[in-house]
């Protein structure tokens, strides 16, 4: 069974719950929408959780910030664990050796749900859930909002330390369907059903802010900043917003969707919104991104 059947109904379209809640003085029912698949979780189901063994509550993010004070229960996954710079086909994302040191550190099993979150609108948990999708760990969510939601809803931080006994994580086969390469991306810019999306800033995307050998961005590339899909309390927009904004700059479930940045990381946080809360049937990560392309002499570039 690949990733794809594992983790996903065929797509149909951003899931419509009908409910019948409506106050006195309404008529009719009213219509929610709700997101592609069931992968985020509120402050309340992680309390909830937080005796379940199978639960594990992981902060993706540095030694720091977490032992200022952290979500009760949780564990800290250092996020630099989940990045190999010296990937051999040019892209950043650790080896199946390097994530099974890195889950097996923290005390992850294969049949555990691993909760991921951070402090910084769900970038590194985005980040760290794809690496866990890419060697499909069964069960995982994002913890929403992760650390300012936890403070925002009132709930205190701790500073213990928590007790962890190490596993012998097995990770899973690596699944092709969700990342892609610099020739992938080459072979593609002129392809009508592929649509390359750059999730930089617009002044990396013009080549004004230049942090590789070249600046600018991949021909045909159309820019859609990640943060456009995050409220400003660092948690996603509602289905409605996110459909709506994607769709008016042409990114549409009927076309396969190539994402890229920096490094990977803020390009994980658009396929998440597109893959897992959208439902798009075909996204995949250029995790080399402008660190491989705009450092190639051989790129085709735009500004």
């Amino acid at each position: 069974m690949t990733g794809l059947d594992r983790r996903f109904a065929p797509w149909v379209g951003v899931a419509l719950v009908f409910v019948g809640a409506c106050s006195p003085d309404e008529t009719g029912d009213a219509q929610v929408q709700t997101y592609a698949h069931d992968v985020l979780v509120d402050t309340e189901w992680v309390e909830a959780s937080s005796d379940d063994p199978n639960v594990k509550l992981v902060e993706v993010g540095t030694e720091d910030a977490f032992g200022e004070g952290h979500v009760p229960g949780a564990v800290l996954l250092n996020s630099g664990s989940l990045v190999n710079p010296d990937d051999p086909i040019g892209g950043q994302i650790a080896t199946a050796e390097q994530v099974a040191a890195a889950l097996s550190g923290v005390g992850v099993e294969r049949d555990d749900i691993v909760v991921l979150h951070d402090r910084n609108s769900n970038l590194q948990a985005a980040r760290a859930y794809w690496v866990l999708a890419y060697y499909q760990h069964p069960e995982i969510r994002i913890y929403d909002g992760g650390v300012t939601r936890w403070t925002a809803d009132g709930r205190p931080l701790s500073s213990e330390a928590e007790s962890v006994v190490p596993s012998a994580y097995q990770v899973g086969p690596a699944d092709p369907e969700i990342r892609t390469t610099w020739q992938y991306v080459v072979d593609h810019t002129d392809d009508p059903a592929t649509l390359v999306c750059d999730v930089r800033s617009a002044d990396e995307y013009a080549g004004v802010d230049v942090r590789a050998d070249r600046g600018g961005h991949v021909p045909g590339a159309v820019n859609l900043e990640w943060s456009e899909a995050v409220r400003s309390d660092g948690t996603f927009k509602p289905v409605e917003e996110l459909s709506a904004l994607y769709a008016s700059a042409g990114f549409t479930p009927d076309r396969e969707i190539l994402t890229y940045c920096q490094s990977g990381t803020r390009a994980a946080n658009t396929w998440f919104v597109l893959k897992e809360l959208l439902g798009y049937p075909s996204v995949r990560i250029y995790d080399g991104s402008w660190r491989e392309y705009g450092n190639d002499p051989t790129s085709p570039i735009e500004r």
